[in-house]
């Protein structure tokens, strides 16, 4: 067999069988096709590698000086392919049983201070341009939610639902249900302030005649430079084709990119993780329990959310020093 068809039923097995997300399915095919390259070049298949063929591909990433958590990844999609090579008896046995995986490199989240993300809230949201409207809803939902980029901007229109209000007018439910990492579902609070963005976008929204789309943000719009019925048409079918997609990843960095410029915040610092990170760290800072943040990140292991003890540990110290009787002698 092919090694290109044996990576192919393999990402198809994990796609239906394990529901991993489609981030990962990619790039474990990525790091698939590298390995493929490398046993290519010594006229070796997957059936035919051995421990030290592999030990020295991982050699070769070494000294590229490969991030430790991208050589881990490396590994354990390894470690899987073989694992589905044998279930399919195509190997008898998997050369990647004495790989080690390296040891994570401690690294603290990046932040905002409460005050940077207030800066940037309060700026955009006096700006009621197509630009101002949609950055506003989407800050105030990161920020209140503390969703991953990838879960903002691919939110339907359904996560969200409309009830009526204590007045009688129509309003939106308190939370959002969102489909994080291996379409494992959650629940996302909002607070009132994305609650009244979030109702001021939809209106916005519908404005824009973008009410069809299946996308709470929708793409954006490039329209035709032509100026005939064609153009029009072309123009029309572009919309037509945006509704069928939402905004990407990357356009909703180079957004927030351009308001910390605008807000005089440095545009390196301001990232959707940081502030994802933000919203973790001020809700440590207020004292939320590490079980309630990790359920709230939609964390399914404890030590992934352990990354934000380095707050609680100073938090502790302070109150030793600050609140123990020998503190004051």
């Amino acid at each position: 067999m092919s090694n290109n068809y044996l990576i192919s039923n393999f990402l198809e097995k994990i796609r239906a069988e394990d529901g991993l997300a489609l981030n990962t399915i990619l790039s474990y095919g990525k790091d698939l096709e590298l390995i493929d390259k490398f046993l290519i070049s010594k006229n070796i298949s997957f059936e035919k590698a051995t421990a030290d063929h592999i030990k020295d591909y991982f050699y070769e990433l070494y000294k590229d000086n490969l991030r430790s958590a991208s050589i881990a990844r490396k590994i354990s999609c390894l470690k899987n392919f073989y694992k589905f090579l044998e279930s399919e008896n195509i190997v008898k046995s998997s050369p990647t049983l004495l790989l080690q995986t390296p040891k994570k490199e401690l690294k603290l989240p990046k932040f905002l201070s409460e005050e940077e993300v207030f800066k940037l809230l309060d700026f955009i949201n006096c700006d009621k341009s197509e630009f101002g409207i949609k950055l506003s809803c989407m800050l105030e939902i990161l920020y209140s939610a503390g969703l991953r980029v990838t879960e903002l901007v691919s939110l339907p229109i359904s996560a969200i639902q409309e009830i009526d209000g204590v007045d009688g007018k129509k309003t939106l439910r308190n939370y959002l249900i969102v489909k994080g990492k291996g379409s494992k579902e959650r629940i996302a609070a909002l607070n009132k302030s994305a609650i009244k963005m979030l109702i001021e976008y939809l209106d916005f929204r519908k404005k824009m005649g973008q009410e069809k789309s299946k996308w709470l943000f929708v793409g954006s719009v490039r329209s035709s430079k032509k100026k005939n019925r064609e153009g029009d048409e072309e123009q029309l079918q572009d919309r037509e084709m945006a509704s069928h997609s939402h905004i990407t990843r990357q356009r909703f960095h180079q957004m927030l990119k351009e308001l910390a410029l605008k807000a005089n915040i440095d545009p390196d610092r301001v990232h959707p993780h940081v502030i994802r990170h933000s919203f973790a760290t001020h809700l440590l800072n207020n004292g939320v329990d590490l079980r309630i943040l990790q359920e709230l990140l939609g964390h399914s292991d404890i030590s992934t959310t352990e990354i934000y003890t380095h707050i609680l540990d100073s938090k502790l110290r302070d109150l030793v020093l600050n609140h123990h009787p020998l503190s004051k002698r």
